[in-house]
C-alpha cells in the first residue's frame, strides 16, 4: 500500500492571499510597536481560521513557510499570559462554534503554551460552564485537524487532555460521538511517521475505553492488517513499538467481546502473525466510557428496548433495522436477523467489515424481501391461476408503497406523455444556496415543476428531437408510511466525489400531504463530515416515547433532541406514518414461532451472563516515549487554575 502524503481540503484558492496579508500585518505590526496589542490577538485567530490550505506542491510548501513565520512572530510577540489567555479564547470560541468550518492553520496558536501546562489549561475550559454542544464541537473539530495538519506539535496533546478531561466530568455522550465519527481517520494516519506521535496516543486511548460496546473496535478491524503491515515494514523504534500496542490491545479486545467468531476471523489470523503467542493480551487497567458500573450493553429493563450489536461496522444496517422495527405492520410480518441479513442481504459491492450508505442497504433490503415474497406468492399460485399472484400486494408494498404520476410536457407542440411509477421512498435535494429548510418545503420542491432545459432537454416522440419542456410529478396515491431520504450531498466534478452538504433543516413532527396528515416516528441520522464515512444512528418513537438507538446502547429520548441535532449530525432517513392507518397491535409471545421463542430465551439468558461480569481493569504500559505528560506534571506559569487565564 503506497502512503501518501496527508493532503488538507482546499477552500476557494483565490482566497489564498489571505495568508500573505496576515503576515505582512503583523511583520508591520511587530515593527513600528513592542508586542501585539491585547485586542489585535482575537482577530489574528479569527483570521487564520479562514486560511485556506493549497493542495499543489509549490503552493503548499509556499504557504508551511509563511505559516511557520507568523508562528514565529506570534511567539515572540506574546508577552505576557494575558495575550496567551486571549489568543486561547479566541480560538476556544471558533472552534466551538458548530456554524463554521475553521482552516487547521489557526491550530498554531496552541504553540503559545508549553506542553507541560495543556492539562491545566483544559481543566479551566471545564470549569468556565461551557454547554455540552460546544464541549462535542470543539473536541470533533481538534480530531479534525489532527488528520489534516501536520505543523503543530502540541495539537496531538492537547486532544489527548481535553479526552481526559471530559471523561473525569463523566462526558461518555459526547467522547463515545467524537470516537465513532473520527476513529477510523485517527487509525489509517498511526502508518505516518510525522502523525504517528500526536495521533498514536490518542487512538490507543480511545480504544482502550471503550469497553461497553463493540462498535469502536469493530470500526478499526478492516483497517487492521494494512496498518500493522506498514509498521512492520517501516521496523524504526516507533513503528514497531506502536505495532506491538495495536496488537496487544486488538487481542485483548478481541477476547473482551464475544461474538460471532467469523466477525473475527481474518482479524486474528493478522495478530497471529505479529504475535503468536496468547500471553500477548493486555489487562485494560482503564475505566469504561459508560455510566454503567458493570455492564457490557446498557441495561435494556431501563428504557424496555434492545440494542442490535455491531458486527464490524454495521451501523448503517442496524440504524434501518430499528427503524424497521418500529414500523408495526412490518415488524409483526418478519422475522429477521441481523446476521443473516448480513450474510444473504447484502448489496452487491458490500464488504463485511465496512462502512456503507444505509440509504442504498435499505433500498437493498426492501426490493428484496418485496421480490422473495412475489416470487413465493407466485409459487404457491400456479395452482390457482396465474391472476392469483399478480393481485397480491406484498407486505413490503403495503407497508411503504405508495404511487406517483410524471407528466412531461413539450413545449414546441403542447404533446404531454404520462408514466405512472410505483415508490417506497422519496429521495428529496436541496435547492441551491439554500438553508434552515423544512421537510415539508423539501417535499413542495419536490413536487414543482421541473424546467427541461440545455443538458436537461424532454425527448419528444412527437416532434422526434430533443426539445425544451416542462415535467411535473402528483403523488397520486399516498402510502401508508412514507420513507424520505435527504439527500445531504452533490457531485464534485472536480473531484468527482460526493461532497455532503451540511444545511440545516427542520424535522416537522408532523405535516400534510394532499388530503393525508403524516407523523413522524423515527429518523436514521448520519454523523460525519465525509458521505462515505462516519456513523449512523437511529431516533425512533414507539407510542408517545422516543429513544435512540446506537448499535446495542439505547437510551431515552426527546423530540427536542431532534431539534438539537449540530454540525456534522444530519438527519438522513425520516420515516412518516399516515394518521389515518391504525397500527397493529404487538404481536403476543405466544403465538411467536417456536425458533423466536427459542432465540429469545437465548438472548435473555446470554444479556443475563453478561451484566454479571466484572468490569476491566486497568491498562498500563511503561516507557511510552510519546506519550504527554500526565495531568498535573510539570509547574510553569499555568499551575494555578484560579484566575482567568485559559481558555482553548
Amino acid at each position: 500500500m503506497a502512503v501518501k502524503q496527508k493532503v488538507v481540503e482546499c477552500v476557494d484558492p483565490s482566497n489564498e492571499a489571505r495568508l500573505q496579508i496576515i503576515l505582512r500585518a503583523l511583520q508591520d505590526i511587530s515593527s513600528v510597536q513592542e508586542g501585539l496589542h491585547d485586542k489585535v490577538w482575537a482577530p489574528i485567530v479569527i483570521s487564520l481560521g479562514t486560511v485556506p490550505v493549497p493542495t499543489d506542491e509549490a503552493s503548499y510548501l509556499k504557504f508551511i513557510e509563511d505559516i511557520k513565520s507568523v508562528q514565529s512572530i506570534l511567539a515572540k510577540e506574546c508577552s505576557n499570559k494575558k495575550q496567551v489567555f486571549a489568543a486561547l479564547k479566541a480560538l476556544y470560541d471558533e472552534i466551538s462554534n458548530p456554524n463554521k468550518h475553521l482552516s487547521p492553520a489557526m491550530s498554531i496558536v496552541l504553540q503559545l503554551i508549553d506542553e507541560d501546562d495543556i492539562p491545566n489549561a483544559v481543566k479551566y475550559i471545564l470549569n468556565t460552564g461551557y454547554p455540552d454542544q460546544k464541549l462535542e464541537r470543539a473536541l470533533h473539530t481538534l480530531c479534525t485537524w489532527l488528520t489534516k495538519w501536520l505543523w503543530t506539535d502540541n495539537l496531538g496533546p492537547l486532544v489527548l487532555a481535553f479526552i481526559k478531561g471530559l471523561e473525569a466530568e463523566h462526558h461518555y455522550d459526547i467522547l463515545m460521538d467524537v470516537t465513532l465519527v473520527n476513529i477510523e481517520a485517527l487509525f489509517k494516519l498511526m502508518i505516518l511517521p510525522k502523525s504517528r506521535k500526536g495521533v498514536g496516543p490518542v487512538v490507543l486511548y480511545m480504544l482502550s475505553r471503550v469497553q461497553h460496546t463493540p462498535q469502536v473496535f469493530h470500526k478499526i478491524i478492516p483497517l487492521v492488517n494494512v496498518v500493522c503491515q506498514q509498521l512492520y515494514n517501516q521496523k524504526t523504534e516507533s513503528s514497531l513499538s506502536y505495532l506491538q500496542m495495536i496488537v496487544e490491545l486488538c487481542i485483548t479486545l478481541v477476547d473482551h467481546f464475544p461474538e460471532d467468531p467469523s466477525i473475527y476471523e481474518p482479524l486474528t489470523q493478522t495478530l497471529q502473525s505479529y504475535c503468536p503467542d496468547s500471553k500477548c493480551k493486555q489487562n485494560l487497567l482503564s475505566k469504561s466510557w459508560s455510566n454503567s458500573s458493570n455492564a457490557i450493553i446498557p441495561s435494556r429493563y431501563s428504557v424496555g428496548k434492545v440494542g442490535l450489536n455491531n458486527l464490524g461496522n454495521t451501523c448503517y444496517m442496524n440504524s434501518v433495522l430499528q427503524a424497521l422495527f418500529m414500523t408495526k405492520r412490518f415488524r409483526n410480518d418478519f422475522s429477521l436477523s441481523p446476521t443473516d441479513i448480513l450474510s444473504l442481504s447484502r448489496p452487491p459491492g458490500f464488504l463485511i467489515g465496512h462502512q456503507h450508505d444505509s440509504s442504498e442497504f435499505l433500498g437493498y433490503l426492501l426490493d428484496t424481501l418485496h421480490e422473495q415474497e412475489k416470487n413465493v406468492t407466485t409459487v404457491c399460485a400456479n395452482t390457482e391461476g396465474a391472476a392469483a399472484a399478480s393481485d397480491v400486494q406484498t407486505v413490503v408494498q403495503q407497508s411503504f408503497g405508495g404511487r406517483t404520476i410524471t407528466v412531461s410536457r413539450c413545449d414546441l407542440c403542447a404533446t404531454k406523455s404520462e408514466r405512472a411509477d410505483n415508490f417506497r421512498e422519496l429521495q428529496l435535494s436541496f435547492p441551491n444556496n439554500s438553508d434552515n429548510q423544512s421537510v415539508q418545503k423539501l417535499l413542495q420542491y419536490y413536487l414543482q415543476p421541473e424546467k427541461l432545459r440545455g443538458d436537461n432537454q424532454y425527448h419528444c416522440d412527437v416532434c422526434g428531437t430533443l426539445t425544451d419542456g416542462e415535467r411535473i410529478t402528483r403523488i397520486v396515491e399516498a402510502p401508508p408510511r412514507l420513507i424520505l431520504t435527504l439527500k445531504h450531498f452533490r457531485y464534485d466534478p472536480a473531484s468527482q466525489q460526493r461532497t455532503k452538504l451540511l444545511q440545516r433543516v427542520e424535522l416537522d413532527e408532523r405535516f400534510s400531504l394532499g388530503s393525508y396528515e403524516y407523523e413522524l416516528y423515527a429518523v436514521v441520522v448520519h454523523c460525519g463530515s465525509s458521505v462515505d464515512s462516519g456513523h449512523y444512528y437511529t431516533f425512533a418513537k414507539d407510542k408517545s416515547d422516543w429513544y435512540k438507538f446506537n448499535d446495542s446502547s439505547v437510551t431515552k429520548a426527546s423530540s427536542e433532541d431532534l431539534s438539537k441535532l449540530k454540525s456534522p449530525e444530519t438527519p438522513y432517513i425520516l420515516f412518516y406514518g399516515r394518521q389515518d392507518f391504525v397500527e397493529p397491535e404487538n404481536l403476543p409471545y405466544a403465538v411467536l414461532s417456536n425458533k423466536l421463542q427459542m432465540a429469545l430465551t437465548k438472548d435473555e439468558s446470554e444479556y443475563d451472563s453478561e451484566r454479571r461480569r466484572q468490569p476491566l481493569k486497568v491498562y498500563n504500559k511503561q516507557n511510552r516515549n510519546d506519550e504527554p505528560p500526565p495531568p498535573g506534571c510539570g509547574g510553569g506559569g499555568f499551575s494555578n487554575t484560579s484566575g482567568n487565564m485559559f481558555v482553548c
